[in-house]
This record gives C-alpha cells, structure tokens and sequence, in this order.
C-alpha cells in the first residue's frame, strides 16, 4: 500500500505548478552560479599572484585589526553585519570615548586627529603598512578588548571572534598554493571539493524551497473539498503521511542530483585531460549527506504546520528561520566553521584541510537535522490521525456528527 500511494504522489507532484516552479529555480540557480565554473589549474612557478590566505600570526592578527579600527573610529562610522546584512553603526559621545580609549591601550593612538593623521598617512602610501601594537600588548588582553569593542557595537562587526581571525591576510606562495591544489586532487580527487561548492550553493535555496512544495501539497486537498474522503479511507494515518513525506523528499532530490552530474561531468573531462583520478560518486554522497538533511526538516515542518493550521504559515515561519541561518553563516563562507546552521556554508573548492577539521561538527549537524525531520513527520502523522477521528479540525468534526447521526 505505501508503495502504491508513492507512485501515486510522485506523479501529483509531477503535475504541481509550484514543483516545476523550484526546478526552474534550481536550474536558474546553477546557470547563474555554477554554470560558468571553471577547474582550477595547476599552479606555475612565477605567476604574478597565488592570491591571498588567512593568516593564524596573532601578530599580524592585532595589527590588521587594530588599523581596520584606527581606520573606522576617524571615520565616526563602523560596518557590522549583526544578521548578515550590512549596518551602518554610529557611536553616541560615550562609546566613541570607550573606543578611544581601547585604541589608546591597544595601539597608542590618543585621540582622533591623530588616528587621522595615520589613516592620510597610509593612504598615501606606495606599500601596506601596519599598525604595531602597544608595547606590552598581549594577545589574550587584545582578544577581551575587541570582543568589548564588538559589543560596543551590536555584534556583527570586524571585532567579533570569528571575524577577527580572519582579518589577518598575506600573499600566498608559490608552495602554499602547490600544496592547496595537492589537497584538491588528492584527498579530494577533484570531485569532493566541487561537490562541497556545489552543495554550498544549492543548500542556500534548499533551505527554503520545499517549504512551498509542503504547503501546495497540505492545502491542495482542502481546497478540493477532498478531507472527509480522505479521512474515510482504510490506509493508516501514517502510511498516507510517510508516503507524502517520501514522495516529495524524492522529487525534490531528483533534479539537484540531475544538477550535479553536469558539474561532474565538468570534472571528469577536465580530470581526463590532465590524467588525474576522481571520484565518481562524490556528487552523490555530498548531495545525500549534505542536502538531503535540509530537504528533510524543511519539508517535515513545512508538512506538520499545515497540518496543524490548514493554512500557509509554514511558508513565514520557515522564511524567518531560512533567513537567520542564511545571513548568520555568512561568516563561515570559507568553511571549517559549519556549527548547527540549517545552512552550513563552504563557498570554495579548496579548504579541504578546513573541511576535515570541521566535519565531525557537520556529520552531527546533519544527523540532527535528519533525525528531527523524522520525528516532526511522526508528529505530522499524530496530528492527522487524530483529524481523522474527529479530534481535530473543523472537518473532523464533521465527520464525528454526521457518524453521531446515524
């Protein structure tokens, strides 16, 4: 029976607008993102630039930090991004004061005019130039300054701890550069960290997208009339959801995996000419382990809030959520950092060193995230057993009089 009612939804949401809606989505998405990408060469002795890298210098660390906020306090004005969008943060009297006097323990700056003198200074220089630390500095007194100078300021800014770490940025050479595209070919063999990018892109709308599957499929019936049929029906409460459930986590990883096979192929023509090895199957696997999860619990609330209000609200609710974890992880586009966002982000196909280190937090992430899906379906299954028995909602109280009356 539940293999009957699968086939059966599959083919009802091959026939829904809203369906064909997130495919071309997801097509345009690619096209637009994915579509011109090009496999990174092997890099040659004397190229003009590697690019840069993040730094780990605690050094270079205080003093590019330091000039960044020796820079903003002339200015009178900081950039955060408290929820991932741009903010524009101007201090009242007493907080300039308190950055002032941050700026006067960490570098020795003591007022304004003279940071600006530094700032006319170094742009007017033919080199970079960094701001050296107070003598007697210690990173750990710098670390609790600049979380006080972030707090001063929202959240968000260039003085967080995440962002802080990153601020710190040098030429990459000649063989940092060899041994990066080293771990792309071989820990990665190629394939893996364009899967990862791949994943990085398709996770941003995949962490929204099936919201609207769930709901046109929750309220088609109702707005059919079709409740207290359905409800009649021998099939068990579970089965009818389970299959629902099954048939739009399916179609909706369908085309992302058809996605993917054009990447890869990609790689594989790529991989050919140079003769390296790959992995064949690691579009798939990423696809699985990393967007399946989402799809899961996206279409899993979507499914029981429809249920539980017969109406769209779904749709806000994940919106909100979609849009904190979204702009949240923007300050782990370079991967490594994935926490427990709905969208973890990994916006490279290198990193693989960052991506290793990280991924026992993202294997948790993502078990999480699949494990809570299941569990709000059996909810979701709870819910419209009890409709069906006249508990809940207006239709099955309907039910429960007209079976009173006979």
């Amino acid at each position: 029976m539940l293999g009957q009612l699968f086939i059966k939804e599959c083919r009802q949401t091959t026939r829904s607008l809203i369906f064909w809606l997130i495919v071309l989505i997801l097509v345009w998405i690619y096209a637009s993102q994915l579509g011109e990408t090009e496999i990174k060469n092997e890099p040659m002795p004397g190229q003009e630039s590697y690019g840069l890298q993040i730094s780990q210098d605690p050094e270079l660390i205080m003093r590019s930090t330091l000039k960044l906020l020796t820079e903003e306090y002339f200015q009178g004005n900081y950039t955060t991004y408290p929820v991932g969008f741009y903010k524009n943060v101007t201090l009242n009297e007493e907080e300039n004061r308190r950055i002032g006097e941050i700026l006067e323990a960490t570098a020795g700056i003591g007022s304004r005019e003279e940071a600006g003198r530094m700032v006319e200074a170094w742009y007017g220089a033919d080199s970079e130039i960094c701001l050296e630390p107070a003598e007697g500095l210690t990173y750990d007194q710098f670390n609790r300054l600049m979380d006080e100078v972030d707090g001063i300021l929202g959240g968000g800014s260039s003085y967080s701890e995440q962002k802080r770490r990153r601020n710190a940025k040098v030429p990459m050479t000649y063989e940092d550069a060899v041994e990066e595209y080293r771990e792309l070919i071989e820990e990665d063999r190629l394939t893996g960290g364009y899967a990862r990018m791949f994943c990085d892109y398709m996770g941003i709308f995949l962490g929204v997208l099936p919201v609207f599957l769930a709901v046109a499929r929750g309220l088609r019936d109702r707005r059919a009339r079709m409740q207290e049929l359905i409800y009649t029906r021998k099939c068990s409460s579970l089965t009818v959801i389970t299959s629902r459930y099954l048939s739009m986590i399916v179609m909706l990883t369908v085309p992302v995996l058809a996605l993917s096979m054009v990447l890869l192929q990609k790689c594989i023509i790529y991989a050919g000419a140079a003769g390296i090895g790959v992995d064949m199957l690691a579009f798939v696997k990423y696809t699985c382990g990393w967007l399946l999860p989402s799809i899961m619990i996206v279409t899993a609330l979507g499914m029981l809030l429809t249920e539980l209000t017969n109406t769209a609200v779904a749709v806000l609710v994940q919106g909100a959520w979609w849009f904190i974890a979204m702009f949240t992880g923007i300050h782990s586009l370079g991967g490594g950092q994935y926490g427990w966002s709905l969208v973890p982000r990994h916006n490279t196909e290198m990193n693989w060193q960052g991506f290793h280190d990280g991924f026992g937090q993202l294997a948790a992430n993502r078990a999480f995230y699949a494990a809570a899906a299941l569990v709000i379906v059996a909810l979701t299954a709870f819910v419209y057993s009890q409709k069906r028995k006249g508990k809940l909602g207006v239709y099955g109280k309907i039910l429960a009089n007209r079976k009173n009356e006979s």
